[in-house]
């Protein structure tokens, strides 16, 4: 029996060490009804999105319409979504020194490297330009597939 307990308790730690919790910077965007005018329309992404970004777009706008908002032409905010993913090895490039080379570690229990995937999420007023709300939320995730974990980065910028 006891043997059944410490087998649980690994094949548990190993599922929790492939994803971080889900962290958020930022404001959560306000209950539609306590707006004036809860209609936005939404700023698609520049050139080629991929498929992330567009199962992310729909994720946030069923989201946002949960929480009593409406997507129109001429919507009173301007929704901008942003998706970013850093892979496990990534070159950071500073004016006042060479580049430098930052390797991902790979978790010494599940021997993955995590990319990182940032979800930003906010609203403009298009009528004078103030920010009714933005915010990013961040998680690491061991695997290759993002699909995952956007429902919940989605959940955690949108809902809290």
């Amino acid at each position: 029996m006891r043997t059944a307990w410490l087998i649980a308790a690994a094949a548990l730690s190993l599922v929790g060490a492939c994803t971080s919790p889900l962290s958020r910077q930022g404001s959560l965007p306000p209950v539609g009804a306590r707006l004036t005018d809860a209609s936005y329309t939404f700023a698609p992404a520049p050139g080629d999105a991929g498929g992330a970004v567009t199962e992310a777009s729909e994720l946030v706008r069923a989201a946002l319409a949960g929480k009593g908002y409406r997507e129109s032409p001429n919507g009173r905010y301007r929704l901008e979504i942003g998706l970013a993913s850093a892979p496990p090895d990534v070159v950071v490039q500073r004016p006042e020194s060479s580049a430098e080379s930052v390797k991902g570690t790979m978790h010494p229990i599940v021997f993955c490297r995590p990319h990182r995937y940032v979800l930003t999420v906010g609203m403009i007023d298009r009528t004078n330009g103030s920010l009714l709300f933005r915010n990013a939320a961040a998680s690491r995730h061991c695997g290759s597939s993002l699909a995952k974990i956007l429902p919940e980065l989605v959940r955690t910028a949108v809902s809290g």
